[in-house]
């Protein structure tokens, strides 16, 4: 049931980014949203947990977007271990070394995005409209990233609270159906 949660959050924030963010001028800037998912997946959840719906996600993204194929793929892959391999080294407990963790995401992702368009040729004369396009991303990234990662949790912990109740609503009358009715006779 957990993997139906990823999945449905996933396609949730897909729409959210695709369709309702660029009509609003304030955030069409705002950061990568399934990026921030990636992130929590791999700041939160175990890599038996996230690392398949990280890829999935990568090719549902591959194929709605018009760049190249894999570039989903690989961008969420690398950003998946980079996390992983941060929050290792950081403790994820301070709200100010989750937001360097979200920050430093966003900017590999971006860098990873610059490279497999422009090459390193790009990533070596980084104009000042890829600077302006990253930092407002990595501005809004640092504001509401850690929230955002506080509300994916929290609407989990509801899911998982909402499914082990329905788990055992069905239990309880499962386990009634094997008795037998006392039969009339005439």
């Amino acid at each position: 049931m957990t993997y139906v949660f990823y999945i449905i959050t996933s396609l949730f924030l897909i729409v959210l980014q695709t369709v309702i963010l660029p009509d609003l001028p304030v955030l069409n800037s705002v950061f990568d949203l399934t990026a921030m998912f990636v992130i929590y997946l791999g700041l939160l959840r175990s890599v038996r947990e996230g690392f398949p719906i990280v890829l999935l996600l990568g090719v549902i993204m591959d194929n709605l977007s018009g760049a190249p194929f894999m570039v989903f793929i690989t961008t969420y892959f690398w950003l998946y271990v980079g996390v992983r391999w941060l929050s290792r080294i950081l403790q994820v407990g301070m709200r100010f070394r989750l937001a360097f963790i979200i920050g430093a995401g966003i900017l590999l992702e971006n860098l990873i995005f610059i490279l497999a368009f422009g090459g390193v040729d790009a990533l070596r004369q980084m104009s000042s409209t890829a600077v302006g396009t990253i930092l407002p991303r990595l501005l809004w990234a640092l504001i509401f990233g850690p929230i955002l990662i506080l509300i994916l949790e929290h609407v989990h912990r509801i899911w998982d609270r909402w499914v082990q109740t329905f788990l055992v609503r069905r239990s309880d009358s499962v386990s009634y159906t094997h008795l037998t009715l006392p039969t009339i006779q005439l």
